[in-house]
């Protein structure tokens, strides 16, 4: 079943290329989108002046399944759900203030402010606990405990500038007093609930994801999309990956672990990283991707695919004009 039919593609998306995507629960979605420019024109742009479009898809209502905000002066956003105070999708932009726009319910049309008076370079907005977290550059970490209301969370972190080898991409937590912090190279903390402890990582590699996976361990996505595994001060290497990009996320669906990075989504097996079937075909996807709720979407620049668990769905294809 497609879920957007061409005129929904052609009124709304068929401009823009999705970069992110998160799940609030299995009926709602949320999709950071940016303008298609050919990259000479981009080339001359700051990155705030392409536009942003932040989308959300209902998928339990196909007649009128699309939400959305379309905004000329936000940079390099990244997207997010929080599941309390109130149930919403979020999207952070880069600059000073850290502006962030929200839709859901108890949302109005001013943007919060993540950090008033900072500057905001945010590379993750991760829910841990039904609450949202801000994963930003230079090791910034901010819980959102109201609405309009965020809280550093910097407890045992040196303040200052960090050098270019540390600072943080991704978060992820068993709970709120057991989270995991990971980027730069070889930059991994951990959080007991009342501080942040360094864990003393044994790999400078560039490190971009983290699980804290239903199985116990920690898993980390490191430099050409190679894996570990761990907790605190014991990691062991499970894979060597051979890529030249970094992961852009790690999940755990049906048992396992997922990861995508702008050209594959791959499982783990225990043994190595394979690409998910779909019956006896490989499925071909890649770009960001997210698991709530019993489902798992991936987003690539113009496609957007769900499973179930059963069955692998397309939610969102390109129109060509003679369609």
């Amino acid at each position: 079943m497609i879920y957007i039919t061409k005129e929904h593609w052609n009124k709304h998306i068929q401009d823009y290329i999705f970069t992110g995507c998160a799940i609030r629960d299995k009926n709602i979605v949320y999709f950071c989108l940016r303008k298609d420019i050919p990259y000479e024109e981009a080339s001359r742009l700051w990155d705030s002046e392409i536009p942003t479009l932040f989308l959300c898809i209902y998928l339990d209502t196909p007649n009128d399944p699309i939400d959305y905000a379309r905004w000329v002066d936000l940079d390099k956003s990244k997207v997010g759900v929080c599941l309390k105070p109130l149930e919403q999708g979020l999207l952070a932009s880069r600059g000073y203030d850290g502006k962030t726009d929200c839709m859901g319910s108890g949302t109005g049309w001013k943007l919060e402010k993540i950090m008033e008076g900072g500057f905001a370079n945010p590379q993750n907005i991760k829910c841990i606990d039904g609450y949202a977290y801000y994963v930003g550059s230079s090791r910034k970490i901010y819980k959102r405990v109201d609405i309009g209301k965020w809280e550093r969370i910097q407890n045992g972190i040196p303040g200052g500038k960090t050098n270019s080898d540390m600072g943080f991409r991704d978060l992820d937590g068993f709970s709120e007093q057991d989270m995991y912090a990971v980027g730069g190279e070889g930059d991994v903390w951990h959080y007991n609930g009342e501080m942040w402890i360094p864990c003393g990582f044994p790999s400078n590699e560039q490190l971009s994801a983290v699980l804290c996976a239903p199985d116990g361990y920690v898993y980390i996505g490191g430099e050409g999309g190679s894996l570990w595994r761990g907790r605190e001060f014991q990691w062991e290497k499970l894979y060597h990956g051979g890529s030249t990009i970094l992961l852009n996320q790690l999940r755990w669906f049906e048992g396992k672990v997922w990861a995508c990075d702008d050209y594959r989504l791959q499982c783990w097996d225990g043994n190595d990283m394979v690409r998910p079937m779909d019956g006896d075909k490989n499925v071909i996807a890649s770009g960001h991707m997210d698991v709530r709720d019993g489902i798992l979407v991936v987003a690539d620049s113009y496609n957007v695919d769900l499973y179930d668990g059963t069955s692998w769905h397309k939610i969102v294809r390109p129109y060509r004009s003679e369609e």
